[in-house]
């Protein structure tokens, strides 16, 4: 696989993210690929300044920016996605920009690894969920923007000879990740967490480094254009297992066990008489702009200093602190806000669907080297390197 990258142009959009960020430091190190990365922002690229890459900066919603940023790549990977709190921009990104890399693939005979999720099938159910299986309702912005995007890309490529093909991951996670990562140990750091109906829930983890694996692999084999691949990892553990390996991490347990309807009760309750601080807080953890214009305010700073040195004293493991104080930390452990699902989340976290990645090993020869253990091992090194952990 290294050799049929090896000096080949790439286009990788979304590479300031999670996912494209791994994805571009492999094709780098691993397959002494040529790449060009896409960003909004320059500082967007900083973490891979490091690395030989060309740093293009435009918007993908430019379709002239997109045509420049394309020229002369034999392969585009797309992990854009798109993000704020505006519904209609977030489509634009994940439909009309995917139709220009398209646009952009055919004049330049390129391929392209569109990558989509999970969320695009009905996840509220138990069994096995592969390519055929039923849809998600609509309903969902994500769900119907990524599905809507996957749709256009299949069908422009298929109109314009663009070969196409789309990855679905599931629950991504590992270092650097966000979502599954860093807020996570944020929630578990400053609250508690539900765990619907004890944790039971399937989780369907992968490893990122699996998922950049699927897309090397998307990237060179034949006979899979027009096809859709979900990727997940080589089992399925439980939300319960997912939870406790970051409480392992920092030492504490903060996961409270309630049934799904007694999650969504809590939900309900809480959002009677919302105060102005919480709402604020809320939309900033949900917003990551708006989160980052607000810590860089003089007073932003000022409350992050804070909440690292309460985070400092709260991360003592459990019975060091009663040891100490008596009783004391087992009374401030109950006292932490408990935070509620909404009832979307209750319900998703309570099925269980077992994704399979059958027809990625068949048509991909895509293997998932990264159980929990394993995977969670590495976030745990990347977690206390940069300071996220004690």
């Amino acid at each position: 696989m290294a050799s049929e990258l090896e000096g080949v142009r790439v286009l990788v959009v979304g590479a300031s993210g999670f996912l494209g960020g791994r994805l571009v430091e492999r094709l780098v190190l691993e397959h002494g690929a040529r790449v060009r990365v896409l960003v909004r922002r320059v500082m967007g690229a900083a973490s891979l300044a490091r690395l030989p890459i060309e740093v293009l900066v435009g918007d993908v919603l430019d379709p002239a920016v997109v045509e420049a940023a394309a020229d002369g790549c034999a392969v585009i990977f797309n992990c854009a996605k798109g993000k704020g709190g505006d519904p209609v921009l977030r489509r634009a990104v994940e439909v009309d920009g995917v139709q220009s890399l398209v646009r952009a693939a055919a004049r330049n005979s390129a391929r392209l690894v569109q990558v989509s999720t999970v969320a695009v099938y009905d996840l509220h159910r138990d069994g096995v969920v592969d390519e055929t299986s039923p849809e998600a309702p609509a309903g969902d912005p994500y769900a119907d923007a990524k599905l809507e995007g996957e749709r256009a890309a299949l069908k422009l490529g298929a109109q314009l000879g663009v070969p196409v093909v789309v990855l679905q991951p599931t629950v991504i996670y590992g270092p650097n990740a966000g979502v599954h990562g860093t807020e996570i140990i944020e929630e578990l750091t400053t609250g508690r967490v539900v765990l619907v109906n004890g944790g039971t829930g399937i989780c369907n983890a992968v490893y990122v480094d699996d998922v950049v694996t699927a897309l090397q692999l998307a990237a060179t084999a034949d006979q899979v254009f027009g096809e859709r691949f979900l990727v997940t990892g080589p089992e399925h553990p439980t939300w319960a297992e997912f939870f406790a390996s970051f409480e392992g991490m920092l030492g504490l347990q903060r996961t409270v066990a309630l049934t799904e309807e007694q999650a969504i009760a809590l939900w309900r309750r809480s959002q009677r008489r919302p105060w102005l601080l919480p709402e604020a807080l809320r939309a900033a953890v949900q917003d990551r702009a708006l989160r980052s214009r607000l810590v860089g305010t003089r007073e932003g700073a000022l409350a992050r200093t804070v909440v690292r040195r309460l985070r400092d004293q709260q991360l003592v493991p459990l019975p060091a602190r009663q040891a100490r104080h008596g009783d004391s930390a087992a009374t401030e452990q109950a006292e932490l806000e408990l935070q509620a699902p909404r009832p979307w989340l209750a319900r998703y976290l309570a099925s269980k669907p077992m994704v399979t990645s059958d027809k990625a090993r068949e048509l991909l020869g895509y293997e998932p080297a990264f159980d929990l253990e394993h995977g969670m091992a590495l976030t745990e090194q990347w977690a206390r390197w940069v300071g996220l952990l004690p």
